[in-house]
């Protein structure tokens, strides 16, 4: 078969055609299969790993339970993955498919990442109340301890002022 002579009668054909005819023909044309969002399901994964690996792992090391570091970006890359899936589901909808899977997983990061965020914020940060057994330690035993310049330093220095003791071993 001669492609040349193939290619030309096409583009004849296609010259020839009128407007109606291309609808018609394109009409006729099956859709192109949509593609898998993978962000629909990758965005509340990571959010749910980053929240849960927070109270499991992180909580032991007290540079990261204090400043999340890692488990915050986490969670807030997982939000960002959820929103982009969402987006792909709604707007590019020829290409993308899940539309309610993307609202749901859309809503569970959400609510995931605002539980999450508000302990971290709020809860944690939160003083206990004082209760029988620390009002009854208003009376502090009287010892002497060097401060950091060396100068000696005891309870009885801060008569009528209310006083926090806090050791800190440090990181030596």
């Amino acid at each position: 078969m001669n492609w040349t002579l193939f290619f030309r009668q096409s583009v004849t054909n296609i010259g020839a055609m009128s407007a109606d005819d291309s609808i018609v023909k394109a009409a006729d044309q099956p859709m192109p299969a949509q593609k898998r969002n993978h962000a629909i399901w990758l965005g509340p994964l990571i959010v749910f790993v980053g929240a849960v690996s927070y109270f499991t792992f992180f909580v032991r090391y007290p540079d990261l339970r204090d400043t999340p570091v890692i488990n915050l970006p986490l969670v807030l890359i997982g939000t960002c993955v959820s929103c982009l899936g969402t987006w792909r589901a709604f707007f590019k909808s020829n290409i993308y498919r899940g539309k309610i899977l993307g609202t749901v997983s859309l809503a569970f990061s959400l609510f995931l990442s605002s539980l999450f965020s508000g302990y971290i914020v709020h809860i944690s940060y939160q003083v206990p109340a004082p209760t029988e057994i620390t009002e009854s330690l208003n009376v502090v035993p009287e010892f002497t301890l060097n401060d950091q310049k060396g100068n000696p330093v005891s309870p009885s220095d801060f008569n009528g002022k209310k006083l926090i003791i806090t050791f800190y071993r440090g990181y030596w």
